[in-house]
């Protein structure tokens, strides 16, 4: 009897999963499945407190950019005790073999416009970057290996029944939207960059500092050059469907 009390008050206790996007598209999916409990607002983030499959999460959306990210992540940690974050959203493609509605999960990820500008050329102060938590990796791969994905849209994919390829692989985070088949291509040389979007390495920065363990989902909803902006607003959607799906079969995982 001693034994199942303990039990129970450990389950009651648990922690929960912080799960952060910086769009309502990216984290609409995700809520669909959440029996929610509560609802904060903190510095004008509004944190939904709740479960999704059993598991406890709190979910928020905090903006575009490496601030907002940072601030909400922050707020996360100290404020809720989260156990680890997930970061879920869209990316542009950086890999050229890559495509729209692709996923990368993150094994590295760097700030790339952190550094010194010159007359001639950027010389980045780092392209080592922040390593996501090797089991949170894991478990998000054995999601994906989960999830019937839909297949991408014809507009994207020339060929029929196609479905996303899901790899781990480099993250690359700066406060610009990347539509410059130029810019694509120096951070493809520089980097050895899957893809680039605007908050993942400020929150893994701040992960790191409060010793959380992270890992950041991307699902592509464009390729960074000159028809970023009319693929984006075409396939975002799509794309953060993609990485939502991977975000709630891992919190089937994780609560085994």
């Amino acid at each position: 009897m001693i034994t199942l009390i303990i039990l129970l008050l450990s389950l009651s206790q648990q922690e929960p999963i912080g799960i952060i996007s910086a769009l309502d598209e990216e984290l609409a999916f995700i809520k669909e499945d959440m029996v929610i409990e509560t609802v904060d607002t903190v510095s004008n983030r509004i944190f939904t407190i709740g479960k999704i499959y059993d598991m406890p999460c709190v979910c928020v959306k905090a903006g575009i950019g490496k601030v907002n990210a940072a601030m909400t992540a922050e707020i996360l940690i100290l404020k809720y005790s989260v156990d680890c974050v997930i970061y879920n959203g869209v990316a542009g493609g950086i890999d050229p073999d890559l495509d729209i509605g692709d996923i990368i999960i993150s094994k590295t990820i760097i700030h790339h416009d952190f550094g010194q500008l010159m007359p001639d050329t950027f010389i980045p102060f780092d392209t080592i970057g922040f390593i996501a938590d090797k089991y949170l990796i894991e478990i998000a791969v054995k999601a994906a290996d989960n999830v019937k994905f839909d297949p991408v849209p014809q507009k994207i994919c020339k060929e029929t029944g196609h479905f996303p390829e899901v790899i781990v692989g480099r993250i690359v985070t700066g406060d610009q939207f990347i539509s410059s088949e130029e810019k694509r291509k120096w951070i493809e040389q520089t980097f050895h960059a899957d893809c680039v979007e605007m908050e993942g390495a400020a929150v893994a920065q701040v992960c790191v500092i409060n010793q959380v363990p992270f890992v950041i989902i991307r699902c592509l909803s464009d390729i960074a050059n000159e028809t970023a902006d009319i693929d984006f607003e075409e396939f975002v959607v799509y794309a953060a469907k993609n990485s939502s799906l991977i975000v709630n079969e891992m919190i089937k995982l994780l609560r085994k």
